[in-house]
């Protein structure tokens, strides 16, 4: 069972079942924000004024990582194509401490499907440097996210 999202932003989701629709997101206007189980927030980000092909979408990509690698002192833990079907999709991985908090994942992907952009943001606590970068369950969140 999964939870079917239809946003007004311009996209439809089928996340995991458990998932919570946060009612105010953080990320400001033309953003929504979801919780999934183990503590992952998903922000997916309409920003189609600013982004208008694939070559685009991975530099958006990697003008979001700056925040998790310079304030707040990130690693680069991968970057590259996730390789799903019908859609261009460029992730930016990087391992942070949150503010004295346990240590966290941030990865940054611009999403280009048919002729339109996402940008989808997703934290999750880090687990260990054999688990991480979690790229699977990357994958799956942004395969999940269909801009039509």
């Amino acid at each position: 069972m999964s939870v079917h999202i239809e946003s007004p932003l311009g996209f439809t989701a089928d996340f995991p079942e458990h998932t919570q629709v946060l009612d105010d997101s953080t990320a400001g206007p033309n953003s929504e924000q979801y919780g999934l189980l183990g503590g992952v927030l998903v922000t997916v980000i309409k920003d189609d004024t600013s982004v208008q092909d694939a070559p685009q979408a991975t530099g958006w990509a990697h003008l979001m990582a700056g925040f998790y690698l310079e304030d707040r002192g990130g690693a680069l833990l991968a970057e590259g194509a996730l390789n799903l079907p019908g859609k261009d999709a460029y992730a930016v991985v990087v391992g942070y401490d949150d503010d004295g908090g346990p240590a966290k994942v941030a990865a940054t992907v611009g999403v280009w499907e048919s002729g339109r952009f996402i940008g989808v943001v997703v934290i999750w606590p880090y687990l260990n440097p054999e688990a991480e970068p979690r790229l699977d369950m990357l994958r799956e969140i942004v395969g999940s996210i269909s801009v039509g």
